[in-house]
Parts: structure tokens; C-alpha cells; sequence
């Protein structure tokens, strides 16, 4: 179902067997497209991936007192992009087949990924004695959250925020309105998807009652990908945040 302006909720189940196929799909030659999908366009991964490397890296302005909290960390990509000497880095994915690959790919002693979901995040950080954090990516994570999980998702890390921190949100937005594909068949995937494309107005009226209301404010935002041949959706675009507290 393709579904406008219309709030139905995601079966979490069917998201996390998608992403559980997806991991089936690791190859080493294009390890990116198990998230960025593209499988058969390795090169538009490649490009994809830079672009969002160069556009939002510098914005995060790691150093060495960084501690970054990755939520739906997927096989590491972030991490990857991560060549500092930091404080800790900690990538969490409700995907154990993911978490699994990103544990093989990186060994790095002041790296860890953590099976989990980001609707139970404080347990999950809470169990493995991970606390605070100054930099947190939510990279194309929260179109996966339904409407009723979100609000509480992100007090919930907000909790887990240092009193100066960086949040990166990176999200494909709906352009004209609201999106729901709900068992929805992707020739592109092979496979049924589901996902909840939210305008920039509904984000921000989430971003306000949350993180700014917690004392950060947005400091950069804007489209992702200028290039038309980085853009190949009609009613959607990726679609960046920086809030800085």
C-alpha cells in the first residue's frame, strides 16, 4: 500500500525480517547497498556514501574527546568514516544479523556495537554500561519509528546526551506530503517494504517538542544531494538536521 497523509503503523516484525534478508545480501565488493540498497548500482553507493561523508562529517567536528552513540548503526558505515582518535564510539542496530557483520568488519578496541532496538535504548545502554554521550548520528533510522514510539524515543535519548552535544539526523522526507508504504513490493528490493515518510514540518514539530526543547537549536539543515544524478525519487529526497547544544 502506498498510503498519503495517512498514519498506519509499521509492523516491526516485517522491518526487522527485511533488514535481516538485507544482511543475507553483504557483499564485500558493495558492503554499503545492504543499507543504501542500490544493489545492482555500485557505483551510486559509492557516490552516495562520499557525499554524505564529506557534506556531514565536518559538522559533527569530532576530535578526540568525542563519544558518539550511532543509532541504527547498520554494518558500520558511520563508524568507517570515523579515522580520529576518540573516546568511544558505540553503534546500536535492532538488526542482529547487521550488528554481527559490523562486529566482524571493525575490530577497533574504542569500538562497540550493541544489538538493540532504539524504542528500548535505555536498557539497552543501561546493560552494557554505556551512559552519556556528545555526538549522536540517527542516519536514516526514525522513517522506521511509528508516530506513537517516536516522541518517547527521542526523550529517551536526549537522557543519554551530554551537556554539549552534536545530534546528525539524516532522513528521506516526504517533498509534497506525508508517505506510508506499508507491504508495500519494491521491484528495486525484491522484497516487501515498509517505511514512513515524514514532511519537514511533521519533523520539525517532533524536533521542537524534544531536542529543542531540551535546549539545542538547529544549526544547519538542508537536502542532502544536489546533483540530479544522486536523486532518484519523485516524492522524496534525503534531508539533513544539525542541532547543537
Amino acid at each position: 500500500m502506498r498510503l498519503k497523509d495517512k498514519t498506519e503503523n509499521l509492523d516491526y516484525c516485517e522491518t526487522k525480517r527485511f533488514f535481516g534478508k538485507r544482511a543475507n545480501k553483504y557483499n564485500e565488493n558493495n558492503p554499503y547497498a545492504v543499507t543504501m540498497y542500490q544493489d545492482n548500482n555500485a557505483e551510486l553507493v559509492k557516490q552516495r556514501n562520499t557525499k554524505e561523508i564529506e557534506k556531514l562529517y565536518p559538522m559533527l567536528k569530532i576530535d578526540q574527546n568525542s563519544r558518539i552513540l550511532d543509532l541504527a548503526c547498520g554494518i558500520g558505515r558511520w563508524a568507517d568514516a570515523v579515522q580520529e582518535e576518540i573516546t568511544e564510539y558505540c553503534g546500536v542496530d535492532f538488526s542482529e544479523e547487521l550488528i554481527s557483520i559490523a562486529n566482524e568488519r571493525n575490530k577497533r578496541e574504542n569500538m562497540i556495537f550493541l544489538a538493540g532496538s532504539i524504542t528500548d535504548i535505555d536498557r539497552v545502554l543501561e546493560e552494557n554500561q554505556k551512559e552519556y554521550f556528545n555526538r549522536i548520528l540517527l542516519i536514516g533510522i526514525l522513517v522506521y519509528i511509528n508516530d506513537e514510539d517516536l516522541m518517547q524515543a527521542l526523550h529517551s535519548i536526549i537522557k543519554h546526551c551530554e551537556e554539549h552535544c552534536i545530534v546528525c539526523i539524516r532522513e528521506p522526507i516526504g517533498l509534497q506530503n506525508r508517505l506510508t508504504l506499508k507491504d508495500f513490493y519494491s521491484e528495486e528490493l525484491e522484497e516487501n517494504y515498509n517505511a514512513i515518510y515524514r514532511t519537514d514540518h511533521e519533523l520539525k514539530k517532533l524536533f521542537q517538542d524534544s531536542f529543542l526543547s531540551a535546549g539545542f537549536a538547529i544549526t544547519h539543515e538542508g537536502f542532502l544531494f544536489e546533483e540530479d544524478q544522486l536523486n532518484n525519487r519523485k516524492e522524496t529526497a534525503q534531508y539533513y538536521y544539525i542541532l547543537e547544544r
